[in-house]
């Protein structure tokens, strides 16, 4: 094996144990070792190799929640300041810790399964991160959802079946989770990925009445979706159906806003007596 190139796959840094396993020798992982650092022991490091994993292995951990959101591909705005790992041990000073793991980890990379990592997020971050982290396990298949309510069930996991109770599955980007969260939290009746005769697909349809449509930064790509997207607005507001379109940053930096002119919409058009 190359052991150079293995060391730098698992984002260059690794227990000794990890390379010898692999079929590096002796020799090789004192040479990787003079190449970088040793941090601390049993443990090989290059230059410039993945901040996260070290921390990970120098504290005797794996990755999990939203720390381990981006290596598992789910939906997370930021991954957390302080980072958080799952452990064994009780010596945590510098990070939140996380005592459970009930699926086994990666098998070379200090990672928690993306059951765990998913099952911690529910438990632990603010809601819209817990959701959309959830909703991009289940929707991609990564995770199933009966799973993830089996696993809910304790009795300290109230907050955790609070969050599973918003995942739809049916979201296509983390934007579209916390615009449907505010609304939902507003108590306004609001169905995801919506279905209009003749309009097609919807983000969010709030009380059977208001359009509201999260672009991504695909939105317009080219000249034959900006016309269909502009005969589907049309098609819309003629059956009575007005259309409300934001970027993420508006959702992210001004959700009063979004609420604002939805209130405003629900207000002035209320409830039509008839729809086809």
């Amino acid at each position: 094996m190359d052991a150079l190139n293995y060391l730098r796959s698992l984002g260059g840094v690794a227990r000794t144990a990890t390379l010898l396993r692999a079929g590096a020798t002796k020799r090789e992982v004192a040479a990787l070792a003079g190449l970088g650092t040793r941090p601390a022991r049993g443990i090989v490091a290059l230059p410039g190799c993945n901040p996260d994993y070290l921390f990970a292995l120098v504290h005797n951990g794996v990755l999990t929640c939203g720390s381990a959101a981006t290596s598992h591909g789910l939906w997370i705005r930021e991954a957390p300041l302080r980072r958080h790992l799952a452990v064994a041990h009780s010596r945590v000073t510098a990070f939140t810790a996380h005592r459970i793991l009930r699926f086994p980890t990666h098998d070379v990379l200090p990672i928690a399964s993306i059951e765990d990592t998913v099952l911690h997020a529910l438990n632990c971050l603010p809601l819209s991160e817990a959701v959309s982290m959830a909703e991009s396990a289940v929707r991609a298949g990564k995770v199933h959802r009966a799973l993830l309510e089996d696993m809910v069930h304790a009795p300290r996991s109230a907050r955790a079946r609070r969050a599973l109770s918003l995942v739809t599955a049916a979201a296509e980007s983390q934007p579209e989770v916390e615009a449907r969260l505010l609304f939902v939290a507003r108590g306004w009746r609001v169905e995801a990925q919506a279905r209009i005769p003749g309009v097609g697909r919807v983000d969010l349809l709030i009380e059977g009445l208001v359009i509201v449509e999260i672009d991504g930064h695909a939105f317009h790509a080219d000249r034959a979706a900006f016309v269909e997207d502009r005969r589907r607005q049309n098609e819309a507001l003629r059956q009575g159906y007005p259309t409300l379109r934001y970027p993420p940053e508006v959702v992210w930096r001004d959700p009063e806003r979004l609420l604002r002119d939805v209130e405003e919409l629900l207000r002035s058009w209320g409830p039509l007596p008839f729809r086809p």
